[in-house]
């Protein structure tokens, strides 16, 4: 009760111009600032006990009507239909028009008149109504001190208040339980603060909006597009969010930064709103005569011989028409296929004849080692041992035979036991083919 004679003494006192707010740094003088940072707590407080007491008349209120819980949710609203109907039960003698919506009297109009409940005992429902008046009571104290709290909010979140105005800062701060609070939530959290869950009575909720919270009775939410509301109040909340953590620290307590902050929300949702750029229609590239990249080529055709199916695996994979296929082999589940076709037991596969290709280093490599002849046919198959039946086995130079051949074109110019052809053949006719340098030197 202390705190509320404080909250008298300042509200009063502004109000006769016999109470003068101390021109401090912040705008308030200390003891004013903690009993308005305290009042917010006693609002989250009393909320929690309008709760409490809701839970425990709808307890004793169950007998009497069990479909009004579920048809109301709000407790002040179930508060004031209680006070109302009390123990009546002809629900068309009843007006609450006054305090619920059409549609939601005629839900309880139905509901009341096929219930299966029973009027309550005289002092059961006197419990009902005592605590019906508490939540009233309790409801009046709240409004109260949420009232005083708005009208020393330009000077508590002079920021938040130039954001969002000072009712819904004021609601803010009272449902996050104090400004400290509220810094330390995160946007997303704020953005849903205050919201209640609602009750449509079988219509529809396509139109519902949801995650408003106290951002949805703004007045610039309700004028702005439907289908740009929940994307406002998300700006809303961002920048609240950045705007109380400016008045937490008391940095600014002419809210300049809340002014730039809101200025620059609203230009960034005006470009939200702007139509988007029609679908501009291009005209086909220019053509690229360039040649293009493919996959192939005779690196590629070697590298796909070097994994291809082998002639074994093929013959492995056929089998005959009209013919039992071959056991499988050891259990295994693979069968021989074509491999054992002759019967015999023997596999016949015909193997290609396939060139090595091999580099110039490669074949000069191979030439050295095999003697230093030419490897152009030789194959890779060709040994170095003989094996004959006269001599058995010995050693035999593959590149010997090449090397003859070779020798044997050079016989028509050149033979190691006579000398050039052209000498020789000018010893036989006398002269010499060295000219006026006379006869050659004698042996």
């Amino acid at each position: 009760m202390l705190k509320f004679q404080k909250i008298d003494k300042y509200w009063n006192g502004e109000e006769n111009g016999g109470h003068a707010i101390a021109p401090t740094k912040e705008g308030l003088d200390e003891e004013e600032y903690h009993l308005i940072s305290t009042c917010t707590e006693y609002i989250s407080v009393i909320d929690r006990e309008i709760l409490n007491i809701h839970k425990y008349i709808r307890d004793i209120y169950l007998p009497k009507f069990p479909e009004l819980e579920n048809l109301i949710l709000n407790p002040l609203e179930y508060v004031k239909v209680l006070l109302i109907i009390r123990n009546e039960t002809d629900m068309n003698k009843v007006d609450l028009s006054s305090v619920l919506t059409q549609h939601t009297v005629m839900a309880i109009t139905l509901a009341g008149s096929s219930t299966t409940g029973k009027a309550l005992p005289e002092k059961d429902l006197n419990r009902a109504i005592d605590a019906c008046e508490l939540v009233m009571k309790l409801d009046g104290i709240k409004r109260k001190i949420l009232s005083y709290v708005e009208s020393r909010m330009a000077f508590l979140a002079p920021n938040l208040s130039e954001v969002v105005g000072s009712t819904v800062a004021a609601q803010l701060i009272t449902a996050a339980g104090g400004l400290e609070a509220l810094a330390g939530m995160p946007a997303c959290n704020i953005q849903v603060l205050g919201a209640q869950r609602k009750n449509m009575l079988g219509f529809s909720k396509a139109g519902q909006k949801t995650h408003l919270g106290l951002f949805g009775n703004m007045e610039m939410v309700k004028n702005a597009p439907g289908d740009f509301q929940v994307k406002l109040v998300r700006l809303l909340s961002t920048n609240s969010a950045k705007a109380v953590r400016v008045d937490l620290q008391r940095t600014d307590p002419t809210g300049s930064i809340g002014r730039d902050i809101k200025n620059k929300m609203f230009s960034r949702f005006d470009k939200i709103q702007e139509p988007g750029q029609a679908r501009l229609r291009k005209p086909l590239p220019a053509p690229d005569d360039k040649p293009k990249k493919r996959r192939g080529g005779k690196k590629y055709r070697n590298l796909k011989e070097k994994t291809a199916m082998t002639e074994f695996r093929k013959q492995a994979n056929r089998l005959a028409f009209g013919e039992k296929g071959e056991d499988e082999y050891r259990e295994s589940g693979v069968g021989f296929g074509m491999m054992g076709a002759s019967g015999q037991g023997k596999v016949r596969v015909q193997v290609k004849n396939q060139k090595i290709n091999l580099s110039k280093k490669q074949k000069s490599d191979l030439s050295k080692n095999m003697g230093g002849g030419s490897t152009k046919d030789i194959s890779g198959l060709t040994s170095s041992i003989v094996l004959s039946s006269a001599s058995g086995i010995q050693l035999f130079d593959p590149t010997y035979v090449q090397r003859m051949n070779a020798k044997k074109g050079t016989d028509t110019y050149f033979n190691q036991t006579s000398g050039f052809s052209t000498v020789v053949k000018a010893k036989q006719q006398g002269s010499s083919v060295f000219g006026n340098m006379g006869p050659p030197a004698p042996k």
